[in-house]
């Protein structure tokens, strides 16, 4: 069953990065809770060179630090993923994700919290989340809402 489950989200996840794929703009990411997942995503899509600069996963302070210079005392906050969105190279869209996906907790974000900043040449948007299952469907299902904030942003 939960595989079942996990290939109706992943084909889901696939067409959410269609039509991000489909709106002509160049991204790059910095994934920390999701771990890569979302560029994975992105990147089962044939030409997703065209459209994907690529992604950093940066899940530690010392990777967030030496990957993207970041240094901050709150790991999962709103201003950290504004600080690795803005750290990333310029694209068309630049997206962050940070949170705590349990079940233990990072300073910046209570359990189950998720923040995605999205940078555009014309504006910058924080958005958050709660989720509140266990931390792999967490992952899962950040994952794919984060596909969801980029594919809304870039229509």
């Amino acid at each position: 069953m939960l595989s079942r489950k996990r290939s109706l989200a992943n084909s889901l996840a696939i067409k959410k990065a269609k039509r991000i794929q489909q709106s002509g703009k160049r991204i790059a990411l910095a994934e920390s809770c999701t771990g890569g997942q979302v560029v994975s995503w992105l990147s089962m899509l044939p030409g997703s060179s065209k459209f994907l600069w690529g992604g950093v996963t940066v899940y530690t302070q010392a990777s967030k630090r030496a990957l993207l210079g970041v240094i901050s005392n709150e790991p999962a906050s709103p201003e950290t993923a504004e600080a690795l969105a803005k750290s990333l190279p310029e694209t068309d869209v630049r997206v962050a994700v940070v949170g705590n996906l349990g079940p233990s907790t990072e300073l910046g974000a209570p359990r189950g919290c998720v923040y995605a900043y999205v940078v555009l040449s014309h504006e910058e948007v924080l958005k958050s989340r709660m989720f509140k299952k266990g931390r792999l469907r967490n992952r899962f299902l950040s994952s794919y809402w984060v596909l969801f904030c980029v594919e809304r942003v870039v229509r």
